[in-house]
């Protein structure tokens, strides 16, 4: 299932992702989707290379 949203981006980064999108022969929205896809894989990536948090208990005094 696929989700919706919209949001407001500056003139000028839609004109440089509608001259990207053309290139690829895509559409915005779809251009959009693909790179905040990639974006939330690449952090996922590096969320899962932090060590994860230590079971010790810290001294608060």
């Amino acid at each position: 299932m696929t989700k919706r949203f919209s949001t407001s981006i500056a003139d000028g980064i839609y004109d440089l992702l509608e001259e990207w999108a053309n290139d690829e022969r895509r559409s915005v929205s779809s251009l959009v989707a693909f790179i905040v896809e990639q974006a939330v894989r690449e952090r996922q990536k590096q969320m899962q290379k932090q060590s994860p948090p230590s079971d010790e208990k810290q001294d608060k005094s």
